[in-house]
């Protein structure tokens, strides 16, 4: 069965939101400070955004041949916008900005977890 370039960007997501909830339910063990789960929050769909944006560029690549760079600079910018808005807007700004960390890594231990989990189409056979 071929899987489509729809269901990575399905399983990446997929993978992504399994983090927060994890990570949501672990730290309700250890805070009950609102600038966590907010900041945190706002991270994650920071994630979220960037794989579709990325999926958008490479998909963008691989029709017309060409590397773009206005998208990388976007999600750069994206990203250290939400930092800013997190230092901004809440007290506790060092724990709103390590929060937003926390939530825009999501991105790459979904990758790394999503690889391993479903594989892809180059994946090695074990004899």
């Amino acid at each position: 069965m071929k899987s489509t370039k729809n269901d990575i960007l399905k399983k990446m997501l997929m993978v992504i939101l399994f983090i927060y909830l994890v990570v949501i339910l672990t730290s309700l063990f250890f805070t009950s400070d609102k600038t966590f789960y907010i900041c945190y929050s706002l991270g994650t769909i920071g994630a979220i955004l960037s794989t579709f944006s990325l999926y958008k560029d490479i998909i963008g690549m691989y029709n017309s041949g060409r590397w773009r760079r206005k998208g990388f600079y976007i999600r750069y910018l994206f990203s250290a916008s939400l930092f800013l808005i997190a230092g901004f807007l809440f007290q506790n700004k060092t724990l709103a900005i390590i929060s937003v960390f926390f939530g825009l890594i999501n991105i790459k231990l979904a990758a790394y977890i999503a690889g391993f989990i479903f594989g892809g189409g180059r994946r090695e056979k074990k004899d």
